[in-house]
């Protein structure tokens, strides 16, 4: 019987390792699916300009937690909530980037994506739009 309580007990104290450890494992994994839904995003934004012959604007806002893509002034194409501890911090522009209706970026620049784990930097280069995000 003591036998059977002690594997017991070791078995509980490891299962609690366990999911302690997976709590850093998952807030890591929620960053990098949002990075992958961003680049969607942004990929998504430039596609809809070029196709619709419109400026499309993306635009990052801290306080409602959530990006947003506007074609023209007024019409809000997608609007996407971002998990908490994730904040975008601008560098070399604002925190918000238009393409051109034939694709390009109309003012480059760098913003900073700043996690709990760790910073990123998406810089969007002039010219055929395009952009990177790499982990700092």
């Amino acid at each position: 019987m003591i036998e059977v309580v002690m594997v017991l007990s070791l078995f509980v104290i490891m299962m609690g390792v366990v999911v302690i450890n997976l709590k850093p494992l998952q807030e890591s994994r929620e960053v990098q699916q949002f990075i992958q839904l961003l680049t969607s995003d942004l990929h998504y934004a430039q596609q809809y300009a070029l196709t619709e012959r419109a400026e499309v604007q993306v635009k990052f806002n801290n306080a409602t937690k959530e990006y947003s893509i506007y074609s023209g002034p007024m019409k809000k194409i997608k609007a996407v909530d971002y998990p908490d501890g994730l904040y975008f911090q601008e560098v070399s522009t604002g925190l918000v980037f238009e393409y051109s209706s034939n694709g390009t970026i109309q003012k480059g620049g760098t913003i900073l994506l700043r996690s709990k784990r760790g910073l990123y930097k998406i810089v969007f280069l002039l010219g055929k739009g395009r952009f990177y995000i790499e982990q700092l």
